[in-house]
């Protein structure tokens, strides 16, 4: 595994980072340690805040340097690198979503009872995978096909595989209008975002979706003063402001309900084939009916894209909403439903059957978006050495951006590494693989919690690695 892992990691370019004037090389391990203990005690991000740093030689076990390493810390989005190897550990890299559509039998163009849309947590109805509403137009022809116009019963999305508690514990409200933190349900679609397009007259949505509930609050007139607001626990987004006559104003916003709008957006599909509804459009009512609806008939079945193709969005973008799918999904697929507690004791379950202790451990979501989540950084430099030799380890180690690439888009781009960013207010974090000028593959992790400026963070995770990756001896 290592050559494997290794072969990737030399076919980066390898250009040393220009300085003005590089400081001596340290002539011996111990002298390695000391250059990157001052590098940390005297950084602002020590001073102000705390850190904490791991670093590991993956062949050997060699502990290269250790400081604050079983302290739980925040670790931001360097979460992901936990949730997106349990669930390359748990499901494989060729796992994939179905979203099915259920119900029957039929009788001269009429489905008797209930036509059931069930989801399994598909985060990628979405671009650039596909056209969001793509699916519902395949599932309208395959009804057609088998000559089916109309439903005697009701529409019924069945989003059981996960809960709903959509948002994920810890979130500020200050979060939950924005795509990056948008609600995650197992019937989701477009990300649970829409678009809306604002003008004196009317407010119009896309995707549309009756599912979308929203209140027109503006005034006409006056200066284009625009804005949205949507109380916790609400599904009605209000549009509040003023609005000039001729004015275009456009929006992006996250849905109160991800079932109720993808449910939403397929019955306008269906009516756009001129496919009746002769009931209501629900969410499945739990307990019964979940068993009832998986013993329909399969009518339709779409699949998405395989897992390390979503990991790999999770880990190069640190996609929040991706993240939190795949999160919920290791619940559902171990313990039967995706909730927090399942999906963490799924993460728990990862750690302890490859020897990582799960001490201090608290994962209140998938994506690191909490600042309740808490891992030691010999935590995460112990999951990053189970992928290294791990049967699925070189898919994994590629879904990490190298130096220039993704969240590192400005950073470390002449390093040979692979690596995970992690941004909130006040905490910032990186995790990953980093092979030295000697050869040798090292696995690292940088916690920096609680500083006034989370570029403190950034600069003294850039110099550490940059002083480790100019060791041209084997340590």
């Amino acid at each position: 595994m290592r050559c494997l892992i290794s072969s990737c990691f030399l076919s980066l370019s390898l250009v040393q980072a220009a300085v003005a004037t590089p400081p001596p090389k340290p002539a011996n391990a111990n002298e390695l340690k000391m250059r990157i203990y001052q590098q940390i005690h005297n950084s602002p991000a020590f001073r102000d805040g705390q850190v904490g740093v791991y670093v590991q030689v993956l062949k050997t076990g060699r502990i290269v340097y250790s400081e604050n390493a079983l302290k739980p810390m925040v670790p931001a989005s360097n979460l992901k690198v936990v949730t997106t190897a349990a669930a390359m550990d748990l499901l494989g890299p060729d796992f994939r979503y179905y979203t099915e559509l259920r119900g029957g039998p039929a009788d001269h163009g009429t489905l008797r009872g209930n036509l059931y849309l069930k989801g399994q947590g598909d985060p990628t109805l979405c671009l650039p995978y596909v056209n969001p509403t793509g699916p519902w137009y395949f599932f309208a022809k395959q009804l057609k096909e088998k000559g089916i116009s109309s439903i005697e019963g009701d529409l019924v999305g069945d989003d059981s595989a996960f809960d709903r508690e959509y948002i994920g514990q810890g979130w500020f409200d200050r979060y939950l209008l924005d795509s990056y933190a948008a609600p995650v349900g197992a019937l989701s679609m477009n990300c649970n975002v829409v678009e809306l397009t604002i003008t004196s007259d009317s407010v119009k949505t896309e995707p549309t979706s009756p599912g979308f509930q929203y209140q027109r609050l503006y005034k006409t007139g006056g200066y284009d003063e625009c804005w949205l607001t949507r109380d916790r626990n609400s599904e009605v987004t209000m549009v509040r402001g003023s609005v000039a006559p001729g004015s275009v104003i456009k929006r992006t916003v996250t849905v109160g309900n991800p079932g109720t709008f993808t449910l939403g957006s397929f019955m306008n599909i269906l009516k756009t084939n001129n496919i009746s509804i002769g009931g209501k459009t629900r969410l499945i009512n739990l307990g019964n009916e979940v068993a009832k609806c998986q013993s329909a008939p399969l009518i339709a079945r779409y699949q998405s894209p395989r897992l390390k193709d979503i990991v790999a969005q999770v880990n190069k973008e640190s996609d929040n909403v991706f993240a939190q799918h795949v999160f919920k999904t290791l619940g559902y697929k171990s313990r039967g439903q995706g909730t927090a507690a399942n999906g963490e004791a799924a993460v728990r379950d990862f750690l302890r059957k490859n020897n990582v202790s799960d001490d201090g451990l608290v994962m209140v979501d998938g994506s690191g978006l909490s600042t309740t989540d808490r891992i030691t950084p010999r935590q995460l430099v112990g999951v990053v050495e189970i992928m290294w030799r791990h049967r699925h380890g070189q898919a994994y180690v590629d879904s990490l951006p190298t130096g220039g690439e993704g969240t590192l888009t400005s950073r470390l781009g002449g390093l040979t590494l692979r690596a995970k960013t992690g941004t909130l207010d006040e905490h910032s974090a990186l995790t990953g693989y980093l092979v030295s000028s000697y050869g040798q593959t090292l696995g690292f992790s940088i916690l920096v919690n609680n500083v006034p400026q989370t570029w403190y963070g950034v600069e003294l995770e850039d110099k550490i690695l940059h002083t480790l990756a100019a060791w041209d001896q084997p340590l």
